[in-house]
């Protein structure tokens, strides 16, 4: 499957990339580094990941930075659409308002 990254996810990134900059430079192009390989395997294992809702798929990051979540869907023509790349130590209500605008809008 073709993975795609739309522009809000592609924001969560570099926010995360910035955050983790500012803790210690370089960290932050780990972070991103690490984020584009995690979205890299969905175009092999996208579909094995619980679908909630009925409406997005999520999956956990594992390895250094596995606090990331990254929600998606899979589009007709094969295609995985990544919607959102979260942090999970953040606030969870807003984390949810934020999914749910992104795949009710």
């Amino acid at each position: 499957m073709r993975v795609t990254v739309d522009l809000a996810a592609e924001a969560d990134i570099a926010e995360a990339a910035d955050f983790y900059d500012q803790q210690e430079p370089g960290l932050g192009t780990e972070v991103e580094e690490f984020l584009i390989n995690c979205l890299g395997r969905l175009a092999t294992l996208a579909g094995i990941h619980p679908n909630s809702r009925g409406i997005y798929r999520q999956v956990i990051s594992r390895g250094r930075f596995q606090h990331f979540v990254v929600y998606y869907e899979i589009l007709a023509d094969s295609e995985v659409l990544v919607r959102a790349v979260q942090d999970h130590r953040r606030d969870p209500h807003d984390i949810a308002e934020k999914i749910d605008d992104r795949f009710t809008h």
